[in-house]
């Protein structure tokens, strides 16, 4: 295999991208997919692990805290007719112990996005089982 950093001509001057397409194609998929693994286990091995980035970072967040958010049990009926009668203004947000998403809808009651979304919230809080007490985890 040839050296891909040497070059021929030292009046051209190759790209990263040059380099890489051309490597590639002299390997084969099987070759870089084993090699790339071998250094994946070798970064995790040495914690040489890639920093995350923000975008990625605050996505991992974002989905960690919903994972760990505790279910709260709230009223069934109640919770539906807040919906129903006031969740244009975020009523059953608040019962649902959910502050921000409450203040929210509150917000922007006068744009419909809170109607759209009360509207989805039914069809989210309408098929849920009860229990004994008529209780639902939200």
């Amino acid at each position: 295999m040839k050296n891909p950093y040497r070059l021929e001509d030292p009046g051209i001057r190759k790209t990263k991208k040059q380099i890489e397409r051309e490597v590639l194609q002299e390997v084969s998929f099987e070759e870089y997919l084993s090699a790339k693994g071998e250094l994946e286990e070798l970064e995790e091995k040495y914690g040489l692990a890639p920093e995350e980035g923000k975008l990625s970072k605050a996505i991992s967040t974002f989905f960690d805290r919903r994972e760990a958010k505790e279910k709260v049990k709230v009223n069934k009926k109640k919770d539906l007719l807040l919906c129903i009668f006031l969740g244009w203004a975020g009523a059953h947000r608040f019962y649902q112990k959910q502050y921000l998403l409450g203040f929210l809808y509150l917000a922007f009651c006068w744009s419909g996005y809170s109607m759209a979304m009360s509207i989805i919230d039914l069809l989210i809080i309408f098929p849920k089982q009860a229990d004994e007490n008529g209780d639902i985890l939200i």
